[in-house]
């Protein structure tokens, strides 16, 4: 670094706004807004831009998760704020009992479900969150610490889906510091939730990690770069493994498929593992934006999807037929090289079946010989 001050941070203006929100012109937007500056600046701008632009008031909604004695007057504060905008806005309560472990992940969840629950009784077709450049680097920092591959270590896309809906990050190439200025500018209020400072979640304790790296020029800002020059690497590996499979898809009658294995093996091997997450993958899924897909248990189902495509390789080269069950599917590799998949069946309990729960007589994840029943493996 090279030792000069800081300099203030300067508000987003309404050029960089217009720029930002192209890609919700034409829509209904539901903006959630918890009542921080982030989501608070998003609001004014997306106003301010849909008035100057001739576009439709986005609708507001702030989600209660009642963990706080303070969250109800705080949904309130929003509404007040919201409507002093001239915006509709909601308050949906998260209701029921809360989770004793995981609290940040469930109530984040809770969240989405909510938030696209109202979107689509309300006609919106797409939800806009105030995810920032910060947000972004933490988010990149804790995959990365989990074990993530290249589609984790991409981040949170600007454009993706959540909860069945259509999802916009206009505000992640902004930092926290540049809304902050903007809400300062305006006069406009926001709430400093005391959870963002709570050291029992991992995301606060990274987020006071980060500015060492900065010191060490590893910013916020570049790390917002490296998460897109990923997401187009990213972006164009999932293209070659879409191409490789129209090549070497076989028809099949569902709920099962079939591929050519020995052709698709002629393609690198990472292609070959990111070829069959797709077809692991519900219809259609494309994740719920990135951001819940944080935790340890995301390096586990990489290694096991990569010691998956290895054992089906070696298989291939030695001639074998192998049966493995991964992501509740059962795949069956021929010796000809053809490769079938099918819904795992419903896994049965006790110890009389306990070695036959998978389908194929072994537990999760563990390849054999077709035929021949395995030795129980300690989970």
């Amino acid at each position: 670094m090279d030792g000069r001050t800081p300099q203030p941070a300067v508000p987003v203006s309404p050029d960089e706004a217009d720029a930002a929100f192209t890609m919700l012109a034409g829509r209904r937007v539901l903006l959630g807004v918890s009542g921080g500056p982030d989501s608070v600046a998003l609001m004014g701008l997306m106003t301010g831009w849909a008035r100057r632009r001739g576009h439709a008031l986005p609708a507001v909604a702030v989600v209660d998760h009642g963990l706080r004695p303070a969250s109800a007057d705080e949904a309130a504060f929003v509404v007040a704020s919201a409507e002093a905008l001239g915006l509709a806005a909601a308050i949906l309560p998260w209701t029921g009992p809360k989770p004793a472990s995981a609290l940040q992940d469930n109530a984040r969840r809770a969240r989405y479900r909510l938030l696209a629950a109202h979107a689509r009784a309300i006609g919106a077709d797409m939800l806009v969150t105030a995810h920032t450049e910060d947000d972004q680097a933490e988010t990149l920092m804790m995959r990365l610490a989990s074990g993530s591959g290249l589609t984790g270590l991409a981040g949170m896309r600007q454009q993706t889906r959540s909860a069945g809906i259509a999802h916009a990050r206009p505000a992640l190439g902004w930092s926290k510091a540049r809304l902050i200025a903007t809400c300062r500018q305006h006069g406009w209020g926001w709430i400093n939730d005391p959870s963002n400072a709570d050291q029992r979640f991992a995301r606060v304790r990274w987020r006071g990690i980060l500015p060492v790296l900065a010191a060490e020029g590893l910013d916020a800002g570049r790390l917002g770069v490296l998460a897109r020059r990923l997401a187009a690497a990213d972006e164009a590996l999932d293209e070659i493994a879409e191409r490789a499979l129209q090549a070497c898809r076989i028809d099949a009658t569902d709920p099962g498929w079939q591929l050519d294995f020995r052709r698709l093996a002629g393609y690198p091997s990472a292609i070959v593992m990111r070829a069959l997450g797709r077809m692991l993958s519900p219809p259609g899924d494309q994740g719920t934006g990135g951001e819940d897909a944080i935790t340890a248990e995301v390096g586990l189902r990489l290694q096991r999807l990569e010691a998956c495509t290895e054992a089906l390789l070696d298989a291939l080269r030695a001639g074998r037929a192998v049966r493995r069950t991964l992501g509740g599917q059962v795949l069956s590799l021929d010796r000809d090289g053809l490769l079938g998949g099918r819904p795992e069946g419903p896994r049965r309990r006790g110890s009389a079946h306990a070695g036959k729960r998978n389908g194929d007589g072994g537990p999760d994840g563990v390849t054999h010989p077709v035929g021949q029943h395995p030795r129980r493996v300690p989970r």
